[in-house]
């Protein structure tokens, strides 16, 4: 994680209360994951539109899907500082994009899909997407929301657990709601601190184990999802998210691709906050990046 970023979630949340997440300096790198190269674009486009009903084999079972990471989808502000302008997307854009994605061919799944597909081959669609929120902020709702219910979309919201109910985080009803409407809950720690510093075991798994079982009893559905505060995890962290009961659990660093052997560590990208770079990234059926970035194909 570039430090570059720090100061991005800093700036927010001075606009919102939340004394324990100030002070574990929760400053997520919304930049963090580098928008995939045309090239990785191009390879997905080719796999996914070629192999909708091949069921993979147990020993390859990849998947050219990208997961989107989004986290503030609101207006703009006059006061907003450079670095949020450059990482935050008007409902206009967010529209705009959630619109491409119908017209252009694209066809939103779940993460459950993409555990199924691994788990015993259930087909994907062609040019599937996942699309994911993170850190619960209340715009989500109020923005986001309605535009994903306009469209059919279903979506993962990753929540720690400290934030909800506080100002500027998603309250208990509005998760509800989003249940109601066929959103998904993701679980997204309890404080959001970096795992790989945490030394006590204890605490390392109340962060993830006991916000999972917060998010269940009170919203009374199972929690399959996890993601990993600022991306970042060790082979231990893992452990203790298998432990849990988790399903799968997403990381950052888009790789172009999704692998069995690392369900536990997805790879994702953190979402164009313009059309123009949204509609290069995924083109009309697939079609325009794949000629730009190789001709052969």
């Amino acid at each position: 994680m570039s430090p570059r970023y720090l100061p991005v979630f800093a700036s927010l949340l001075a606009a919102a209360f939340l004394g324990t997440y100030l002070s574990s300096l929760h400053a997520e790198a919304l930049m963090r994951t580098q928008a995939p190269a045309v090239e990785d674009v191009a390879r997905y486009a080719e796999v996914s539109t070629t192999s909708r009903a091949a069921a993979p084999s147990a020993a390859s079972r990849t998947a050219l899907i990208p997961i989107l990471v989004y986290h503030i989808v609101r207006p703009s502000y006059p006061s907003d500082s450079a670095a949020v302008r450059s990482l935050a997307l008007t409902p206009k854009v967010f529209d705009a994009e959630m619109l491409h994605l119908r017209e252009a061919g694209y066809h939103v799944v779940r993460f459950r899909d993409l555990e199924a597909y691994f788990a015993s081959g259930t087909p994907l669609p062609a040019l599937p997407v996942i699309i994911s929120f993170d850190d619960g902020w209340s715009d989500q709702y109020a923005y986001a929301f309605p535009i994903l219910k306009k469209y059919g979309y279903p979506a993962t919201f990753f929540v720690f657990t400290n934030a909800i109910g506080h100002r500027g985080f998603l309250s208990w009803t509005d998760l509800h709601a989003m249940l109601a409407a066929g959103m998904d809950i993701g679980d997204h720690t309890r404080s959001h601190p970096f795992l790989t510093s945490i030394t006590d075991a204890a605490q390392l798994w109340s962060e993830i184990d006991g916000s999972k079982l917060l998010l269940e009893q009170e919203l009374g559905v199972p929690v399959n999802e996890f993601a990993y505060p600022f991306g970042q995890y060790d082979p231990a962290i893992v452990a203790l998210v298998r432990k849990a009961g988790y399903k799968s659990a997403r990381g950052d660093f888009y790789s172009g691709s999704q692998s069995s052997d690392r369900l536990f560590g997805l790879s994702a990208m953190n979402a164009p906050t313009t059309t123009a770079r949204f509609t290069e990234l995924f083109p009309r059926n697939g079609i325009g990046a794949c000629r730009r970035a190789a001709p052969a194909c």
